[in-house]
């Protein structure tokens, strides 16, 4: 397994040009790791840099991007939302494919009290349908993530719940999404991290190694101060035969030393696995 990180608790810094994302990449490159993730608060409109900028930064250093974590929302009530919605997600393909990532996060979109959930599940099914249908062309791998709320949001994920994340994936079971498993998420929505890692491992593409101190709270803490069963993980992927990206989420906003405190633990729990 390899590992790369998303630099969330610097999201902010970046964005505000209080640190560079040449300082973001020699920090990540002085921690050793094979590879950073992109994503949408990094880009423009949001962030500083184009994709290219932003691999050519990475490349100098000899890192490589792991995937892109995009934003998608496909649950807009309004259908020339939706529509639009669509056509960004499969730009987020073009955009993972000009980073040099291997992969692209989509998600279902936020969770809107006028939309039910035969309704957003039709929706959500037809649009990843289509983003992985043109990813595929592309030779880039498209991954649900069970998320929760992006930074960019109002609202949770409309497929917050596994329940609702299943239906999804099983909707899907012939096309070729994967999936991108979050391992505190689960807990961020009250449930269990394992039982749900056990149902999609077999498309598991990608992982977000993060943190929480108490089930149900959105706030995260340093990978490996929680209370989420990240050592498990590791032991049950590597067991499964897994190969790819461990990316750590790290969003515990305790400044570099959460990051350090991050990679040690994730390289401990490997060498135990």
């Amino acid at each position: 397994m390899k590992l790369s990180c998303i630099p969330v608790s610097f999201f902010d810094a970046i964005r505000n040009s209080s640190m560079s994302l040449a300082e973001w990449m020699d920090f990540a490159a002085g921690l050793e790791l094979e590879g950073v993730e992109c994503a949408p608060p990094l880009l423009r409109p949001l962030g500083p840099a184009t994709p290219a900028e932003y691999r050519r930064l990475a490349e100098q250093r000899g890192l490589k991007i792991s995937n892109h974590t995009a934003y998608s929302d496909f649950t807009f009530p309004n259908a020339a939302d939706r529509i639009r919605a669509l056509a960004e997600a499969i730009q987020n393909v073009a955009v993972a494919a000009e980073l040099g990532a291997p992969s692209v996060r989509v998600l279902a979109g936020q969770r809107r009290a006028e939309v039910s959930r035969s309704q957003g599940v039709a929706w959500v099914v037809e649009a990843i349908q289509l983003v992985a249908e043109a990813a595929s062309r592309a030779g880039i791998q498209v991954n649900l993530e069970n998320h929760t709320r992006a930074s960019t949001w109002q609202d949770f994920d409309f497929a917050m719940e596994s329940a609702v994340f299943l239906e999804i994936l099983e909707t899907l079971a012939d096309s070729p999404l994967g999936v991108q498993f979050d391992t505190a998420n689960p807990m961020v929505a009250g449930e269990e991290t394992l039982p749900l890692f056990e149902k999609v491992s077999p498309r598991i593409r990608y992982v977000h190694i993060n943190d929480v101190e108490r089930a149900g709270e959105f706030r995260f803490v340093t990978v490996g101060t929680g209370i989420v069963p990240n050592s498990e993980v590791i032991r049950r992927l590597r067991a499964q035969g897994y190969s790819g990206w461990l990316g750590i989420e790290e969003a515990s906003r305790t400044g570099q030393d959460g990051f350090r405190q991050a990679v040690k633990n994730v390289r401990r729990w490997l060498q135990e696995a």
